[in-house]
């Protein structure tokens, strides 16, 4: 598979822990991006400079929500433009110097690591995302969450009665209506441990499960279990159960209109 932090449409700095900070809506981290590509734009290329000017980065940003997942001060903006997210102290950024080391992975680590989704997505289903997302916030939250990607997927296809494949989404409706209900990953509420999918932060900032409590609020599992999970609907986390299972099953069927046109 292609690797999945630049793709032709979007990018990805999950692993760079880019959602791994208290505010973390678009927004929010758009804003973290261009401090960062800010302050590092007239850095020298030196380690020491680097090593610096990270130290005062990481030194103005808010805790990490899951302290064992590091967040690098060195991920911003690769483009004029601010639409593709990426590594500034990678020597094809730099314009030569491997300044890598001086984030919070080693050189090493950085040139070798893949994220589980790697393994886990055929790259069929990598490239619906991508093609579906097409940006620098929304794919990182999907792409890394695959049990998210294929309960979606699945779902459509339930209802359309066949797999969703990549030409589906050659025509504009199909692409719209698909990101409108994978988008669904940026409309929680303030708080919501949905951005993570099926965790929560634990006692020790490690990831932990979650399900949602059906008998604690009185009512049956619903169809779309697998969906709300990934989202955080569990009423305890801050989202309207009921109303977020609507707006899934509208959007699913909104999406499979689309594909049947």
């Amino acid at each position: 598979m292609k690797p999945l932090c630049q793709r032709a449409r979007s990018s990805c700095g999950a692993c760079c822990g880019l959602y791994n900070r208290a505010g973390h809506g678009e927004d929010a981290i758009r804003d973290r991006l261009d401090a960062r590509t800010d302050a590092l734009s007239g850095v020298a290329r030196t380690r020491e400079a680097f090593r610096a000017a990270a130290a005062r980065i990481a030194a103005s940003e808010p805790p990490p929500i899951f302290p064992s997942v590091r967040v690098c001060p060195l991920l911003g903006w690769l483009d004029p433009e601010r639409m593709r997210v990426g590594c500034l102290a990678h020597p094809a950024v730099t314009g030569g110097a491997d300044l890598r080391d001086e984030g919070v992975y080693d050189t090493s680590i950085c040139e070798s690591f893949l994220c589980p989704s790697h393994s886990w997505l055929t790259e069929e289903e990598a490239e619906i995302v991508d093609v579906t997302c097409a940006d620098a916030h929304l794919y990182g939250l999907v792409v890394t969450d695959v049990p998210f990607v294929r309960a979606v997927l699945e779902a459509v296809g339930r209802l359309v009665g066949g797999r969703i494949e990549r030409r589906h989404l050659d025509r504009e409706p199909v692409r719209a209506a698909l990101r409108r209900l994978l988008a669904l990953k940026e409309e929680l509420e303030p708080g919501s441990e949905g951005l993570f999918g099926a965790f929560r932060p634990g006692p020790d900032g490690e990831p932990v499960p979650r399900s949602i409590d059906y008998a604690a609020i009185e009512r049956e599992g619903s169809p779309w279990d697998a969906i709300l999970l990934c989202v955080g609907a569990d009423p305890r986390s801050g989202n309207d159960l009921d109303r977020i299972e609507a707006e899934v099953r509208e959007r699913l069927d909104a999406t499979a209109r689309a594909i049947r046109v």
